[in-house]
């Protein structure tokens, strides 16, 4: 299976601040237990040499699970550990010098909050779209965006032939809407990283995804 290929199913990310105080690293295990084989570490807690630190151990779980490891935003810190994706946000380090700092098989996935920004980041030859947020959410920030609705999904998919990840306010209730609109991946993270078993939660998760 190629990196690429990788980019679908359940996508869950891993941040200190979204874990209820628990240890980051057996929460990644437990999701990737779960069957996760996707998952992102974002972190704006840590000194760098910490997140540094985290990542490397993170990256080793990876390969462990044969699970696709994605750096938010710090693509220094992807390129020393080798992470198979950066993402990055609108407003992130631009995509073209993201690609001068990586190496050549190092792949770039960005948020998307319209058709629009879609468009422009295929222009700028990313390799996912995340799109969102679908519908409302309280997680990381995200609660003064208005949701987008799961029509969007298949707009950018009847115009890409990338893979979208959809992301936001997405739990067990309306994912089938997501997969149904084209979605490839769901990212979903207070379903999973804030439940009390975050492994039982992700299992289910993954099970209702792979059923529908």
């Amino acid at each position: 299976m190629t990196i690429f290929s990788k980019i679908k199913g359940v996508y869950t990310i891993i941040d200190p601040e979204a874990t209820k105080g628990r240890d980051i690293f057996e929460v990644t295990k437990q999701v990737l237990n779960a069957g996760v084989k996707v998952f992102q570490y974002r972190d704006k807690l840590n000194e760098r040499n910490h997140f540094l630190e985290n990542a490397f151990k993170l990256k080793e779980l990876s390969n462990d699970y044969e699970a696709c490891f994605v750096i938010n935003d710090a693509v220094d810190i992807a390129r020393i550990v080798d992470a198979d994706y950066l993402h990055v946000g609108q407003s992130d380090l631009p995509v073209t010098y993201c690609r001068e700092i990586l190496n050549p098989q190092q792949k770039i996935g960005r948020s998307n909050g319209s058709i629009k920004e879609a468009s422009e980041s295929e222009k700028l030859g990313v390799d996912y779209l995340a799109i969102g947020a679908i519908f409302g959410t309280d997680t990381m920030g995200k609660s003064h965006r208005k949701p987008l609705g799961e029509k969007i999904i298949s707009k950018i998919k009847s115009q890409s032939d990338l893979p979208v990840v959809a992301i936001g306010g997405i739990e067990i209730s309306n994912l089938h809407l997501v997969k149904e609109a084209g979605a490839n991946s769901v990212c979903i993270v207070s379903a999973i990283t804030y439940a009390e078993n975050p492994e039982l939660s992700a299992k289910k998760i993954v099970d209702f995804w792979d059923s529908i």
